[in-house]
């Protein structure tokens, strides 16, 4: 391995997590191969063999390797089998990916909230407008913006019925507050921000699933006059605290 693969992983078992992460991540263990039996590759990370499996088991199950009893371990395509269990992995593997999740993470969250939103005041207006009740003390800050954020459009999709959606902003909720927290560091998408809730909370008082559609979507449009922005000059340790 070479200086980008140094390994600083403290326990036996972190460690041999980290040597084989990074072995694939640097294609010395390809997609597609087999790893090295279970009692070289243990003496040449310098832990237990009992150690190892436990480690295997749990990379199997984020999808980095595939398990076959009698053969040998294979390696995945962790593009192909991972889960959103891994994107701070990633990070921490290449931080040139930060950019693309991040922009993957806010279309994910707007293009999912344009649709079940809309169903959600279709189903039940009363209690969708219900759900901005705590927003005049909705505290002025980054992080309470990105909780509340997150808070409200998860309660939408089970008003929606579309708890899958749901699941999936479960997956996503720590990614999801430190990228919201970004976008929200800065006092003027506060400000718009706020009046855009107030003009949904409306919307939803009102039962126009449609205007709560045009609502959502010019505000995607006008939030990605910031994205652009913030995605060209991130803070340095931002990719640090996202895989923290």
């Amino acid at each position: 391995m070479d200086n980008s693969t140094i390994l600083t992983a403290q326990s036996p078992a972190a460690l041999a997590e980290e040597y084989i992460v990074k072995s694939i991540w640097n294609n010395h263990f390809p997609a597609g191969s087999d790893l090295p039996a279970e009692r070289e590759l243990a003496e040449r990370i310098g832990v237990t063999r009992t150690t190892l499996r436990e480690v295997l088991q749990r990379l199997a199950r984020d999808g980095w390797l595939q398990i076959q009893h009698g053969k040998a371990t294979r390696v995945n395509n962790i593009w192909e089998t991972g889960g959103p269990n891994i994107i701070k992995t990633i990070i921490k593997l290449d931080r040139s990916y930060l950019p693309i999740i991040i922009s993957n993470v806010v279309s994910l969250r707007t293009r999912m909230v344009e649709y079940y939103v809309r169903e959600a005041v279709k189903i039940d207006a009363k209690a969708s407008a219900n759900l901005f009740s705590e927003l005049d003390n909705l505290e002025n800050t980054a992080f309470a913006y990105a909780s509340f954020d997150y808070t409200l459009f998860r309660q939408f999709t089970f008003i929606a019925n579309k708890p899958v959606y749901g699941l999936i902003l479960n997956s996503f909720k720590e990614m999801y507050i430190q990228v919201a927290s970004l976008f929200f560091r800065e006092e003027i998408a506060r400000l718009s921000t706020f009046e855009f809730y107030k003009t949904l909370k409306i919307l939803c008082e009102q039962g126009d699933d449609e205007a709560v559609q045009q609502c959502i979507a010019k505000n995607r449009q006008q939030s990605g006059i910031y994205w652009t922005k913030i995605l060209q000059d991130l803070p340095e340790d931002f990719g640090k605290q996202v895989a923290s």
